[in-house]
């Protein structure tokens, strides 16, 4: 690999909220390891384990025909003995003499010449038994191997010992022949005396002994409480691991923002929405930058205007259109909350609803929509008699939906709602369009040519990495001049944005009569239109 290659980068924080996202898989798994090491722990039949210790004793005194000394390799000896342990032959004789088929291990402690003989059972004192058993048989069958082999050799060493005295009896005692047979003849006698020692005790060809015998044990070897539940949680933990990265894999949806980079390369993150963990009922209306001025959602909204106002600086950003891939993402609360916010920061503010087929815009602010956008489109009513003025939010304005028509799409892209649009230009600051989810129907597409900048509010954990996808090329189809995305309902283990809380508040000052932008509300807001105090409910 070369200097300028780059060298991939493992986003741990990426795994950590993975693990958080997923937490319950893994607690869950844990738990039912636990369970179920427990239930083993406490419902299976005890055992008991009992070992014997042989140990392999080197050749002492061993001799081969002919005179030269055998070899000792203790290192073959004890792993012959290991294979012959566990023999078919040993096995017979030990069910023989315990009337029953247990099973026994074999094993070398460590590199040392001592094998220990394992058994299990039912009891202690049957354990203790059959470990015993096998060791004691085991000995038995290596001495009379043993003796089996001696006995062979002697006989060998007794027919050299009568052919060498034949032929010495044949030939003349002086000849040089004589001379070497009885050297050798003399060799022979002394093996064979060497042997019928060992034979008698005084010397060993090798063997094993039996150097500990097996003790009843006093407790169970197993289940083993403790052990158990200790296994069960860690493969628990482990099958809770595996199941949350499975999931992790097979989920289409987008969670966090490194998702929406690698599938929206490019497009601008212009605001990050905290969740709001006091709105339960979703099918209910709440305004939270009104009901909670100070909370970390509500400057989050503040943030996303600011992000728009830079987005000011290039090119001019008067008319936002706002949507989502579907429709539980939150781009009416959206909307309703970045026009507060917008009022509250001295400019003209309308918010159209031109979601023509579910509108909802007004019910964030307890008005309604009989009047609106299809009544002036349609000739029933002026613009002026259409907007609605919020008095509890200054500088705000709503133009509902008005009646629903037939035709949706075809009124969105007439030429009455381009000039709709055009008079809502020259008369507001920011103009804000709530319209209909983009998956669904056409009619985004067709008001992303009214719009300056169009809005994408993406729903953490909801919204589905192919809506996104679908949502980029119908926005790239509409011919949208730009485009930003807001990522809503961001959990604090979805993005590490917001894995900070904010050690300051933002508190009103005089009674609340001091705006955000530092003008006191009774001699008039920074911004060149005159504002009135605001009195309304929705202040208090």
């Amino acid at each position: 690999m070369t200097t300028d290659e780059a060298i991939p980068e493992v986003d741990l924080w990426r795994y950590i909220r993975i693990l958080g996202r997923r937490k319950w898989w893994i607690i869950s798994f844990t738990i039912l390891g636990l369970l179920g090491g427990a239930v083993y722990a406490f419902t299976a039949p005890k055992k008991y384990s009992a070992t014997a210790l042989l140990q392999v004793e080197p050749a002492r005194g061993a001799i081969s025909v002919g005179g030269s000394p055998t070899p000792t390799v203790a290192a073959a000896q004890v792993s012959t003995y290991l294979q012959l342990l566990t023999s078919s032959d040993v096995q017979n004789v030990a069910n023989q003499a315990l009337h029953s088929h247990p099973k026994v291990t074999a094993n070398q402690i460590g590199l040392t010449d001592v094998l220990s003989v394992s058994a299990t059972a039912s009891t202690p004192e049957q354990a203790a038994l059959i470990a015993n058993t096998y060791a004691k048989v085991f000995v038995e069958y290596e001495r009379k191997n043993a003796l089996a082999a001696t006995t062979a050799t002697e006989l060998e060493l007794q027919q050299q010992i009568t052919s060498l005295n034949t032929q010495i009896a044949a030939i003349s005692a002086n000849t040089p022949n004589a001379t070497a047979l009885e050297n050798e003849l003399t060799l022979y006698k002394e093996d064979l005396a060497n042997l019928q020692l060992a034979g008698a005790g005084t010397a060993t060809s090798g063997g094993v002994v039996v150097a500990s015998t097996a003790q009843v044990p006093t407790s169970p070897s197993s289940p083993k409480k403790v052990i158990d539940l200790v296994i069960g949680g860690v493969v628990g933990l482990i099958l809770g691991f595996l199941m949350a990265f499975l999931f992790e894999a097979l989920d289409d949806t987008v969670y966090d923002q490194d998702d929406l980079e690698r599938l929206a390369p490019g497009v601008p993150v212009l605001g990050q929405i905290p969740m709001i963990g006091t709105w339960k009922d979703k099918k209910s209306t709440f305004l939270v930058s009104v009901s909670d001025p100070t909370s970390v959602v509500t400057e989050a909204y503040r943030s996303l205007r600011t992000s728009l106002q830079f987005a000011s600086y290039d090119e001019p950003v008067q008319v936002v259109l706002v949507t989502s891939p579907t429709a539980t993402d939150g781009k009416t609360s959206t909307v309703s909350n970045l026009g507060v916010m917008f009022a509250m920061a001295g400019q003209s503010v309308v918010l159209l609803s031109a979601d023509l087929r579910r509108p909802r815009l007004a019910q964030f602010f307890g008005m309604d929509e009989q009047v609106g956008l299809t009544s002036v489109v349609i000739g029933e009513a002026t613009l002026d008699e259409a907007l609605q003025p919020m008095e509890g939010v200054p500088g705000m304005t709503l133009l509902g939906a008005g009646p629903i028509p037939p035709n949706p799409s075809e009124l969105l892209g007439s030429k009455k709602m381009a000039d709709v649009v055009q008079q809502l230009r020259d008369r507001f600051d920011v103009i804000l369009i709530d319209s209909p989810p983009l998956l669904p129907v056409t009619d985004p597409v067709i008001l992303a040519r009214l719009a300056d900048l169009s809005l994408l509010i993406v729903g953490a954990g909801q919204t589905k990495k192919a809506q996104l996808g679908r949502a980029f090329q119908q926005i790239a189809q509409s011919g949208s001049p730009r485009l930003g995305i807001v990522f809503n309902e961001v959990r604090r283990e979805s993005d590490n944005s917001y894995s900070y809380s904010y050690s300051y508040s933002y508190k009103p000052r005089n009674n609340g009569n001091v705006p955000e932008n530092g003008v006191d509300k009774n001699n008039g807001p920074a911004h060149a239109r005159t504002r009135s105090k605001p009195n309304d409910k929705l202040f208090e």
